[in-house]
C-alpha cells in the first residue's frame, strides 16, 4: 500500500511504516489523532523569534537579559491550515475583564479553551489564539528549549535608556547565537521528542507577524509613563497594584526596588494598559 494516500493512524493500524520526515505525503490529516504528531512537531530556527523578558541591572546599568522565544500568531494558523485545513475553527469571547479574551479552538472535532490577555483588541486575539494552540500541541515544544542570558558585553544585547526608561534589544550577534543554539537543541533533545521541524518557508529575516506580540515599549514614551506612576502622587502599593492590572508581576508584599525592577521592560501591550489606568486614576479624582 502507497503511504502517500494514508495517514499515520491508518498506516500503523495496517503495519505500514510511516516516514513522519514527509509531511506532505498525507497532510491535511482527516482527523485530529492523526493530526498530533505533525501540530507538536518543532519550528525551524528561521521562524522562531527571541526577546528579552527581564533585564538584570548591576550598579545601575543593564549588564544582561534572560532571553525568551516565541512564535507569532501568523504561524500559529500556518500550522493548523497545513495540518488540518478546513477542519479547524476558533470561537473568540471578549471577557471585558482587564483585557481577556476567550478562544474556543476546534480541530478535528475537540475542542479546548484558554483565556489571553493583552492591552489591545488584535492582541488579544493573538495571545487567546496561541494559548488555546498549545493544548493541541502547537509550539509546545518552545516551551522545552533552554532559557538563555545575553550579555551588554558580548556585543549580543543592545540596551537604552537609565533607570525605569530602560530596554533592550537582541542585536544581529545575538540572534545568530540563538539560532545556533536552537539547533543545537533540536540536535540533542527536541527531535528525540518532538520529531524534526515542519518547515513553513521560513527565512531568518521574514517579515513575521509579530506586530501584535508584544514588543518592547520604547523608552521614550515608558519614561513618561513611569515618571507619573513614580512622581510622588501613589504610594509603593498603589504602583504596585497598577503594574499588576497593566500584567507585570511582584511580589505580595513589594518594595520600591521591586516596582523599579518589575518596570525595567515594559512591553508595548504594558506601556499601553498602564497608560489606561492612570488616565482613569486621574479622572476619577
Amino acid at each position: 500500500m502507497s503511504t502517500d494516500t494514508i495517514d499515520p493512524q491508518t498506516a500503523e493500524a495496517e503495519g505500514v511504516e510511516v516516514e513522519l520526515s514527509r509531511p506532505s505525503a498525507w497532510l491535511p490529516a482527516g482527523s485530529f489523532r492523526a493530526a498530533a504528531p505533525f501540530l507538536r512537531r518543532p519550528y525551524e530556527a528561521a521562524a522562531v523569534r527571541w526577546k528579552p523578558q527581564s533585564l538584570y541591572p548591576r550598579d545601575g546599568q543593564v549588564k544582561g537579559a534572560i532571553i525568551v522565544c516565541y512564535i507569532d500568531r501568523g504561524l500559529v494558523i500556518d500550522r493548523l491550515n497545513v495540518v488540518m485545513a478546513d477542519l479547524w475553527s476558533a470561537d473568540f469571547e471578549d471577557l471585558g475583564n482587564g483585557g481577556l479574551m476567550r478562544c474556543a479552538l476546534t480541530v478535528g472535532g475537540v475542542t479546548r479553551v484558554d483565556v489571553g490577555e493583552a492591552a489591545s483588541m488584535k492582541a488579544r486575539y493573538s495571545d487567546s489564539l496561541k494559548r488555546a494552540a498549545v493544548h493541541f500541541g502547537v509550539g509546545v515544544s518552545l516551551s522545552r528549549v533552554p532559557q538563555s542570558r545575553l550579555t551588554v558585553e558580548s556585543g549580543m544585547l543592545r540596551t537604552w535608556g537609565e533607570g525605569k526608561g530602560r530596554g533592550a534589544q537582541v542585536t544581529q550577534k545575538g540572534l545568530d547565537y540563538l539560532r545556533a543554539r536552537y539547533e543545537d537543541w533540536l540536535v540533542v533533545a527536541g527531535r528525540a521528542v518532538f520529531g524534526d521541524p515542519l518547515p513553513h518557508g521560513d527565512v531568518g529575516e521574514a517579515q513575521g507577524d509579530d506586530a501584535d506580540d508584544s514588543p518592547v515599549a520604547d523608552h521614550h514614551e515608558t519614561s513618561g509613563l513611569l515618571g507619573r506612576l513614580a512622581g510622588g502622587e501613589f504610594t509603593i502599593r498603589q504602583q504596585a497594584g497598577f503594574l499588576r492590572a497593566a500584567g507585570l508581576k511582584l511580589p505580595g508584599a513589594p518594595t520600591a526596588q521591586d516596582v523599579a525592577d518589575a518596570t525595567s521592560v515594559l512591553t508595548a501591550d504594558q506601556a499601553a494598559k498602564l497608560g489606561e489606568l492612570l488616565d482613569a486614576a486621574k479622572e476619577a479624582k
